[in-house]
């Protein structure tokens, strides 16, 4: 092996030491070239109170950018809400001049009662700001537990459930007139019943107890779905039939797991009966009950989620469930959340606080 001399290596070495004096050139050019933010001196010149006037107004800006509103009263405009009266329901009104919020105040031409758009609606007498119910609804959507709402949205645990609990009250009873069609999926999940008491020393009973709360689960070929509380326990061929007789189409096909609970439902709704026998090990089996038995686990992971959940509000959960899995189905074409809040804004419903 031929050792390099001393003049190949100042060689390299002047050319090694050329290379990084250019690469430092063309790093201190490239950063020079860089554009400076024209508004960060003044951005930092501001107060605090300034600052937070300016962080409103960008947030009026994005809003408008995002949502065509700026307020609650806009957006209501905007999706067509119509002024009626909350009292009597006439339609019949003069203006009143405006409220301490700046919303139009109306006088109705029947009964005169004062009111706002709004008055008949979650969003009466609120203190939250546009942005602030905003973000709020975007948590929502991702089913994000309380103390998480409460620290991102900069709002007590009172109002975080509060909020919760008007946003559950517009979607109470939207099941109701909810029919599955042509091919329908059924089956059954259970949760605790986490309010039953119980004495000292007790434990969990194995299967399906009397502390289980049984929740039947539908889907149709077009994923629409269904899930309603059956009462405790395994389910009857009467608490099964009631909780889907007004909501399977007759001459439907059902597919289920040919518990004899789901016979009265197959014979007084005529409907066309496919069954695979529950076996984990059945290739059949875990192939044409997917769909069902996905739905299942996706709504008891919703579920566990809200842990020291008041089983009294089980229902709205459930319906907030099956709202929000329609709503994120047609994401594509109508984002979520502009769809939830046109939702809000329709809804003629108003939520008093319980105490």
């Amino acid at each position: 092996m031929v050792s390099p001399n001393i003049e190949t290596l100042e060689q390299l070495s002047g050319s090694m030491f050329g290379d990084t004096l250019g690469w430092m050139a063309a790093q201190v050019s490239e950063d020079a070239m860089k554009p400076e933010n024209e508004y960060s001196d003044f951005v930092f010149s501001l107060s605090d109170e300034d600052f937070a006037h300016l962080q409103e107004a960008v947030n009026l800006r994005i809003n408008k950018q995002k949502y065509g509103a700026t307020t609650f009263e806009e957006l209501a405009l905007n999706v067509g809400r119509t002024v009626k009266c909350p009292k009597c329901g006439s339609e019949s009104y003069y203006k009143d001049g405006y409220t301490s919020a700046g919303y139009h105040r109306y006088r109705c031409g029947e009964c005169g009662c004062s009111y706002t758009l709004l008055s008949n609606s979650i969003f009466n007498s609120m203190k939250l700001s546009f942005d602030d119910i905003a973000e709020y609804i975007v948590l929502m959507t991702f089913n994000v537990p309380l103390e998480m709402m409460k620290e991102i949205c900069g709002i007590s645990s009172n109002t975080a459930m509060l909020w919760r609990q008007k946003v559950f009250a517009t979607v109470d009873g939207y099941q109701e007139k909810l029919i599955l069609k042509k091919r329908v999926w059924i089956d059954e999940t259970y949760v605790f019943d986490s309010s039953l008491l119980h004495d000292d020393g007790w434990k969990r009973k194995r299967g399906l107890s009397r502390d289980l709360i049984c929740i039947v689960v539908a889907i149709d070929c077009y994923k629409n779905i269904y899930a309603v509380i059956c009462g405790h326990g395994k389910p009857s061929r009467s608490r099964i039939y009631k909780a889907l007789k007004d909501h399977i189409e007759p001459g439907a096909e059902l597919v289920h797991d040919g518990d004899n609970s789901h016979q009265k439902l197959v014979d007084e709704l005529h409907l066309r009966s496919e069954v695979y026998v529950a076996d984990t090990k059945s290739k059949e089996y875990l192939e044409h009950m997917a769909l069902i038995n996905n739905l299942c686990s996706w709504l008891k992971r919703y579920l566990y989620r809200f842990i020291g959940m008041d089983m009294d509000n089980l229902q709205s959960y459930l319906d907030w469930f099956v709202y929000l899995f329609r709503v994120k189905a047609y994401d594509d074409r109508w984002p979520k959340i502009n769809r939830i809040l046109r939702h809000l804004a329709l809804e003629e419903t108003r939520f008093t606080r319980k105490y």
